[in-house]
């Protein structure tokens, strides 16, 4: 089985005002920020794609969005996953990995 690298995480926020890809990656980042539509425009502006986002300190974050909305950000981006709430097929995959 191949490997599947972290492409998606690569690609631009935006492909085109109407892209399904940019929809969903800037669906995902709303649900980090919630309902604040300016920090998810600011976010998008700042960084070029999710893994700059995912990568950026606190403060960077802070010097974006402010300090609350940063340390919000970094621990959603940090917490543990909880794998035992992933299907039993995919838990079995991340234990091969």
């Amino acid at each position: 089985m191949v490997a599947l690298g972290t492409i998606e995480l690569e690609l631009p926020l935006g492909d085109g005002p109407t892209g399904e890809l940019a929809s969903r990656r800037l669906g995902h980042v709303r649900q980090i920020v919630g309902d604040d539509g300016d920090a998810l425009v600011r976010l998008a502006a700042a960084f070029p794609n999710l893994a700059a986002m995912y990568a950026a300190s606190e403060e960077e974050l802070g010097r974006v969005v402010g300090p609350v909305a940063a340390a919000r950000i970094r621990w959603f981006l940090d917490a543990p996953l909880a794998t035992s709430l992933a299907p039993r097929h995919l838990r079995a995959l991340a234990e091969a990995a």
